[in-house]
């Protein structure tokens, strides 16, 4: 079956929706031997030590690896097989050396070329095992680039850059792959201008995608030189399977193209099916010559049609519809901003979003006359990435890079408050942890920082003594005041009346509130946990979170009585939710379920300005919020926040444009859970290990049945999405992890009382 080959007069010409080019990264890939592209995502299943977060260099992937890194192959059967690793060793040692093992035994030993090369070496049969074999690295040298370079701040453990792993059957035919003309497996490349996709069969990269209109196919089948030089040749072969009709493969297209053949131009291939249905779509390279590679091109592969746009494309709002904001922004221009975080502060506990106890009658008062939008989430479920992202409006692959919980804000990245101080903003931030203070950067830009924790107490009711008089004395000019309280984030543990507010004190001992360990414990399933625990758990926490809407409340008073209520923009939100055991565990920072993601965010403009009482169904995330406040002060376009900032201002939002197609949340650490919602499903992915889950919100709005099984389609689209989505936004991060050592004895016990760091952690003595 062939596709129309494109000659003479040509038709008008169809946007491009997919470059899958591009795409080939985050498709389904397959070959009859493990292929390991390291530096994507979806090789982090395969890594079991010894390697940093992937980077790109001129767009084509690696991984670091340490001084000793191992990575785990599957093999159904023992037989001979051969490796060919293709490597550079880190520019900061010199005569690299490698011992390679396969299970522990020496197969090799390498001397490396001071340049990127491939190496081949044997994996004997007696070496292997069936199932999971380990296939270790042991350089000779390993150093960081700040040995090299002073002024560097990356003090990460470096040996070599690993770009690929190709396993095959031992002998001459692996070889192949060592010639300097040959292609690399799965090697996405530009040939004469165009992105391109080179595939070593046999192989094949199935790509799930969402058609547009009058779909179609276009691409230029090539033989490498290497091949037209050995008269080789090879089958390019085009499939398509619906959501329609699951696990049924339509042949679309077929050629077998040899060495001695001319090219034969470019071709188009009509895709069938109905504008909006989930397809996989096949490019396969076959062998036609027995015992020798197939090595092929896809040229410039894309999916083109009518009405479709590629989902990952977010870019700035059109200028119509941003346009739709400006008259709310005059009347703003001489509006305050008040800025509240809850900490862990789940939204389906409000009163506004539907609770059925009064946990938030102050906040409800707010968003009565304000605009609540109901599905808003954090990039992170957790503080340290949620607020980066907060003050940065860059979600935490690109912030962070490689992220843990002592990770500070790198200094390079443009944060809010350096836009409102280049414009004369005053800000101020108080808060009442040490997470979201100075000891992680987040006083950078800020006129003036206040850890209320170490002044007065870290409690709610502390802000009482510093946050109104800082309100009279500030009230005759313009001002960003950003309040980030404690509560309701761990320890369970409210004072009176809010312990006892909706139940009986009991059965959780109250010297278990406040211990971390007692929750790790049932967490780490080494100590039940009672149908009675847990709902005496929600009660604390929703008294935790009764006490601080209670604050907010005397927040809004001491802006009444100094009479700026009105004159100002109140947002409150969440840096993350809080997991309460509906999936089995207590707390954040590992899960990505909707108790964990979805956050509340109220937006109560002043008096006489702008919609009230009104509420925004848009998807919407945390790294919407500095745009939105540079908005509101007339520096969204100031100091480099049109370059640096991922978000888009709310503003449009609020007066009738879409917000995101999709939403992104993560675990912490390099290798994350994450989820990606787009306001119907919930797709969690595990980097870790390769499980992933699919939840139906509309028919299951708890997240608790998993669908993936009955959904193969749509959950490789999403799946696909999601890991294509990662890697354009991944930027590594260089900064120094700040360690317990640098932490002063305060901070450390801070975090320690917060369940940060362990219990037995050993802090500075002064």
């Amino acid at each position: 079956m062939a596709g129309l080959v494109l000659g003479g007069c040509r038709p008008s010409p169809k946007p491009v929706v997919y470059d899958l080019a591009a795409r080939t990264l985050a498709a389904e890939r397959w070959s009859e031997d493990p292929v390991l592209l390291l530096g994507t995502p979806a090789v982090e299943p395969h890594l079991v030590h010894g390697f940093h977060r992937e980077a790109r260099i001129e767009g084509e992937p690696f991984q670091w690896s340490k001084g000793e890194a191992e990575v785990a192959l599957h093999f159904e059967s023992v037989r001979p097989r051969g490796v060919v690793v293709d490597l550079a060793p880190y520019e900061g040692v010199e005569k690299q050396r490698v011992e390679v093992r396969l299970n522990g035994t020496p197969v090799a030993d390498l001397d490396l070329a001071d340049v990127r090369s491939r190496y081949y070496f044997p994996l004997p049969a007696d070496a292997q095992c069936p199932g999971e074999n380990r296939l270790g690295f042991v350089f000779a040298r390993a150093a960081s680039p700040a040995e090299i370079d002073p002024g560097s701040r990356d003090r990460r453990e470096l040996a070599a850059r690993f770009y690929s792993l190709t396993v095959g059957p031992d002998g001459d035919v692996l070889q192949d792959l060592l010639r300097r003309e040959a292609p690399r497996p799965f090697e996405v490349t530009e040939v004469e201008g165009a992105p391109s996709l080179s595939l070593v069969g046999p192989a094949a990269v199935r790509y799930a995608l969402r058609l547009p209109r009058a779909a179609e196919l276009r691409f230029t089948p090539l033989l490498p030189p290497a091949a037209r030089a050995s008269a080789g040749a090879a089958s390019f072969r085009v499939t398509l399977e619906s959501e329609k009709s699951p696990g049924e493969e339509r042949e679309l297209y077929r050629l077998v193209l040899g060495g001695n053949e001319a090219d034969p131009g470019e071709v188009v291939v009509p895709l069938p099916g109905d504008a909006g249905e989930l397809v996989r779509l096949g490019l396969s390279l076959g062998t036609v010559d027995e015992g020798r590679f197939a090595w092929g091109t896809w040229r410039a592969p894309r999916v083109l049609g009518r009405d479709g746009s590629d989902p990952l494309e977010v870019g700035p709002l059109p200028p119509a519809l941003d346009a739709r904001a400006d008259p709310l922004r005059e009347e703003l221009k001489d509006a305050n901003v008040v800025f509240i975080i809850l900490d862990a502060a789940r939204a389906r506990e409000f009163g506004t979003y539907g609770y059925d106890r009064d946990t938030t009658p102050a906040m409800d008062r707010i968003a009565a006359d304000g605009i609540v939008f109901d599905r808003a989430y954090t990039p992170a479920v957790y503080t340290l990435g949620a607020m980066s992202s907060v003050w940065t409006s860059q979600y935490p692959d690109r912030h962070h890079g490689d992220v843990s919980f002592q990770s500070p804000l790198p200094r390079d990245r443009l944060t809010l408050t350096e836009v409102l101080s280049g414009q004369g903003i005053h800000s101020a931030g108080f808060v009442a942890t040490a997470v979201p203070g100075a000891f992680n950067g987040f006083d950078r830009g800020f006129s003036e920082f206040h850890e209320v924790w170490q002044e007065v107490g870290s409690r709610a009711d502390a802000f009482r003594q510093v946050v109104p008089p800082w309100v009279e004395a500030h009230k005759d000019r313009r001002f960003f005041l950003y309040v980030h309280y404690r509560e309701p984030h761990f320890p369970y543990d409210p004072e009176p009346p809010f312990d006892t507010k909706w139940g009986p004190d009991g059965p959780i001992p109250r010297a278990a509130r406040r211990d971390m360990g007692f929750f790790r414990e049932i967490n780490q399933r080494r100590q039940p946990f009672s149908k009675e625990e847990q709902a005496h758990l929600v009660r604390l926490y929703d008294g935790n979170l009764a006490y601080v809407d209670r604050e907010v409340g005397e927040l809004r008073r001491a802006l009444e009585e100094a009479g700026v209520w009105d004159e100002t923009v109140f947002i409150v939100a969440a840096d993350h939710g809080e997991g309460l055991w509906e999936h089995f565990w207590i707390g954040h920072n590992v899960q990505v379920y909707e108790p964990s993601a979805h956050i509340p965010l109220i937006v109560r403009f002043p008096a006489g300005v702008g919609p009230h009482g009104e509420r925004v169904d848009a998807l919407v995330d945390l790294v919407d919020i500095a745009p939105t406040v540079a908005d509101v002060f007339g520096a969204r376009h100031q100091g480099g926040a049109d370059r640096e900032f991922q978000g888009r201002s709310l503003l449009p939002v609020i007066a009738g444009a879409p917000g995101r197609p999709f939403v992104v949340s993560r675990t912490v650490w390099e290798r994350p859970r994450y989820a990606l919602r787009d306001g119907r499903w919930t797709f969690v992915y595990d980097t870790a290990n390769g499980d992933e889950e699919l939840f139906d919100t509309r028919a299951d709005p708890e997240e608790q049945q998993d669908v993936a099984a009955e959904q193969p389609l749509r959950a490789a689209y999403l799946r696909e999405t999601l890991l294509e989505w990662v890697s354009r936004v991944f930027r590594p991060g260089t900064e120094a992890a700040t360690g317990p050592d640098s932490m002063s004895r305060d901070e450390c016990e801070a975090l320690k009382a917060l369940g940060y760091l362990s219990g037995d952690q050993a802090c500075p003595q002064s």
